[in-house]
């Protein structure tokens, strides 16, 4: 990763988020502390649980606890002093929720602290005191010119902040097509030589997982196992659809990444049904790893692939199916997906271009505040 310029003195940068656990928008924000230090700055992330805590130490990104889980006086009071005049000082900060949006807010007040708003939600804030709050936000990104139009047609208020619209990105180097791994994790799964799908999320009613057992019960039988790499509260009535369905589907739990890669690549199909996803990061690590992708065709997930994987009508498991069993018997049309698959990752989806679009924001915007 480059170093800053000369021109561009080193900013301290806190990425604050109130989440109670480790998220995606989590996730991310370790992989932009690690790359923007790489570049010259200081960078903190600043959250209010233990698990957050622990996440943020595993990337090796130095972590502060405050009590900022929750809209009070006393967690404002105490990001204020710690971003403010405290020991952190901050430049820039960057935030992942409404509730950072207020109390980063009210640390800004009096100072010249940038606030940028990185949402990652299918909807904009719009209570009333987020709305007076956002008037501190000098910056929103958005994943994709989706999420942005719709976020402006629905709050219109943010619309007095700038905006750039930067995805997020994987790392191609590790995320990458690996057939040993693939082996290695059919082998450890028993799942043969024939076809494989995969899903990889939160096992959470959000990401509609039901709608998928429907949908591969409709396959010709034998429907191929289904491997769900996850964990959440459905797994009991995910797993009790499944036998009433008669599908063979292996409930692996939430990998490491190296696990992962082999999950990937040991999958004929990556499946995913939820209908308003704003990105999904399991779909461009399954980009990145050379995977066709049958997803529904909502939120910003059509942007995302673009035409490099199948889109399905949202909520439609009949249709999904239909495409999954044409997408399965089409062994050309596959391995055209997975070769455009691996380029559009590659050329949109790095961490390094994530990195370097970030890095271009927080310096100009640092750079202005000097």
């Amino acid at each position: 990763m480059a170093a800053i310029g000369a021109a561009t003195r080193p900013l301290r940068i806190a990425l604050l988020t109130s989440s109670r656990f480790w998220r995606g928008s989590s996730n991310v924000f370790a992989v932009l502390g690690r790359g923007l230090a790489s570049r010259g700055h200081t960078t903190t992330a600043v959250v209010a649980y233990d698990p957050l805590v622990g996440g943020f130490q595993a990337h090796s990104l130095s972590v502060r606890k405050l009590p900022v889980g929750h809209t009070s006086l006393k967690g404002a009071r105490a990001l204020r002093q710690a971003l403010g005049r405290g020991e952190l000082a901050a430049d820039v900060v960057l935030v992942d929720r409404a509730r950072d949006i207020r109390l980063a807010a009210f640390a800004s007040v009096g100072t010249p602290l940038v606030v940028v708003y990185c949402i990652s939600t299918p909807r904009p804030p719009r209570d009333l005191l987020t709305r007076l709050a956002f008037r501190r936000v000098a910056l929103t990104v958005f994943l994709t010119e989706q999420l942005a139009q719709r976020a402006f047609a629905e709050a219109s208020f943010m619309r007095r902040a700038g905006h750039r619209v930067i995805p997020n990105g994987v790392d191609c180097d590790l995320f990458r097509p690996d057939e040993a791994a693939a082996r290695a994790f059919r082998r450890r799964h028993d799942l043969g030589d024939g076809p494989v799908l995969l899903g990889v999320g939160a096992l959470e009613i959000e990401k509609r997982w039901d709608l998928l057992l429907d949908s591969v019960a409709r396959l010709a039988p034998p429907a191929p196992p289904l491997v769900l790499c996850g964990t959440g509260a459905l797994e009991g009535s995910l797993r009790a659809q499944a036998e009433r369905l008669g599908l063979d589907v292996r409930f692996v739990g939430q990998l490491d990444s190296a696990e992962l890669v082999g999950a990937y690549n040991a999958a004929t199909c990556v499946v995913h049904t939820r209908p308003d996803e704003v990105f999904a990061l399991a779909l461009i690590e399954a980009l990145a790893c050379g995977r066709p992708v049958l997803a529904a065709g909502g939120g910003g997930t059509p942007e995302l692939l673009g035409a490099a994987g199948v889109l399905a009508p949202a909520g439609d498991p009949t249709a999904f199916g239909r495409l999954l069993q044409d997408l399965l018997g089409d062994h050309e049309r596959r391995a055209a997906l997975a070769l455009a698959a691996r380029r559009r990752a590659v050329e949109r989806y790095s961490v390094e271009r994530m990195v370097r679009d970030y890095a271009e924001v927080v310096e100009a915007l640092g750079e202005g505040r000097g």
